[in-house]
């Protein structure tokens, strides 16, 4: 019964940790998109080259639609975030079993989603973090899996 609650406590731990770097860097491509002097839309590829090469006021037009997209993406990101921290601080704590299948779905397919940008669109671009962040969640929901999901005998209710 005591590993259980251990795992237990890992689990939510490591939850409460992916959603909470889920925020941070939701805020920082916030910053990106609203204050940052430049934005590097790959490694080599910068969106002030991207302006230089459209030109003229079409190129600038072009970058503001770019850091629209995404301001777009992170503040769908935060909120989503910021509703993870919610689910596993309160009712994913609690034991609700219904928290643990909505962190899930909504974490698991959002970034099989976010993979999928490599076969879809031939791009690795972003790949990692998405990879890194559905390792730690499944790690978290496994370790919550036990307790979660135990059988419980009538006669201890």
């Amino acid at each position: 019964m005591k590993g259980s609650r251990l795992l237990f406590l890992a689990s939510w731990i490591i939850l409460l940790l992916v959603s909470g770097l889920l925020v941070l860097a939701s805020l920082n491509s916030l910053y990106v998109a609203y204050f940052a002097p430049t934005d590097n839309l790959t490694p080599t590829f910068s969106l002030d080259q991207l302006k230089t090469v459209v030109g003229g006021e079409q190129g600038e037009e072009v970058a503001k639609a770019l850091r629209g997209r995404r301001s777009t993406a992170a503040t769908w990101a935060l909120g989503y975030g910021l509703l993870a921290l919610w689910v596993v601080l309160v009712p994913y704590r609690r034991g609700e079993r219904w928290a643990w299948w909505a962190l899930l779905v909504s974490l698991g397919v959002a970034q099989l989603l976010a993979l999928a940008r490599a076969p879809v669109l031939g791009t690795t671009s972003g790949t990692s973090a998405a990879g890194i962040l559905l390792a730690f969640m499944l790690l978290g929901l496994l370790a919550g899996a036990p307790r979660m999901f135990r059988q419980v005998d009538i006669d201890d209710l």
